[in-house]
């Protein structure tokens, strides 16, 4: 049963390349006959015969990778839309009007199978763009802050400060709301990592200023007079627990509000006060 399945689809990807060649070659197919069965007769009302053999001959020789070349392609809708842009872009395989019925990675391996270039080249030239893939794929790296905590929120705001920085590339668009969407929206628009880093680094730092003055909101300065040896030892607690000042002061009296254990003991000492 698989190596019938593995046919189908073999026989199945045979059939995209001969009617995208057939119309390449003259053939005046109609867009709506894409997937036809018995294609190679059906091709006989518009080419002869023999012609339609030779494109068979081409596909044997040339035109298509053997399917374990191009098994590192998976069905993963980001890496597909990637790669399908690297082909229109950096290989400049295109070819119009898309049947209807051929996207994702069917279109994928159709547009390599369509490149005409010698076998040995596309072999390389394919390879080049998987060994492209994975090292963009690095620069993944850059958005690791958005998955830390606060995901939706985090990529909420990133949506936010992009609509203001990148309103041409953001109009028209759906709100991000998870990383895996952040990551795909640069795909799209194609900057740098350098870029990235870039925006990251702003939308990290105005995230941080947002949230320090919502955490400012119910807090009030104080001024007090403390000793010199209570401000000593203010110093070696906030060291010994690595945390500013006000949060050891906040601390201790959070727990002795709490508690209520220290201070009336201490009260009946007066001179203390």
């Amino acid at each position: 049963m698989q190596g019938a399945a593995i046919q189908r689809l073999a026989d199945k990807r045979f059939n995209h390349w001969l009617w995208l060649a057939a119309r390449k070659d003259g053939a005046n197919l109609p867009i709506e006959s894409f997937g036809t069965e018995n294609l190679r007769e059906f091709l006989t009302g518009f080419l002869h015969w023999q012609r339609v053999n030779e494109l068979i001959e081409v596909v044997s020789q040339q035109s298509m990778l053997p399917i374990e070349k191009l098994d590192w392609i998976r069905d993963d809708v980001r890496q597909i839309d990637w790669l399908l842009d690297y082909t229109s872009r950096t290989l400049n395989i295109n070819f119009f009007p898309i049947p209807t019925s051929l996207f994702g990675k069917n279109l994928l391996i159709a547009k390599i199978d369509f490149y005409e270039i010698d076998y040995r080249y596309k072999l390389n030239a394919i390879e080049k763009m998987r060994s492209e893939w994975n090292e963009y794929l690095k620069t993944d790296g850059i958005f690791k802050w958005f998955k830390d905590q606060e995901e939706a929120a985090r990529c909420g705001y990133a949506w936010d400060w992009l609509v203001q920085d990148k309103p041409r590339e953001t109009y028209g668009q759906e709100a991000i709301t998870s990383c895996e969407e952040l990551l795909r929206f640069y795909d799209r628009i194609g900057v740098n990592a350098a870029q990235k880093e870039l925006d990251v680094k702003k939308i990290r730092n105005n995230w941080n200023q947002k949230k320090k003055r919502e955490n400012k909101k119910d807090k009030q300065q104080y001024n007090f007079e403390l000793s010199h040896q209570a401000i000593a030892d203010l110093d070696k607690l906030a060291k010994r627990y690595e945390v500013s000042r006000p949060k050891i002061i906040e601390a201790l009296i959070k727990m002795e509000a709490a508690q209520n254990h220290y201070l009336p003991q201490k009260a009946q000492k007066a001179s203390l006060f």
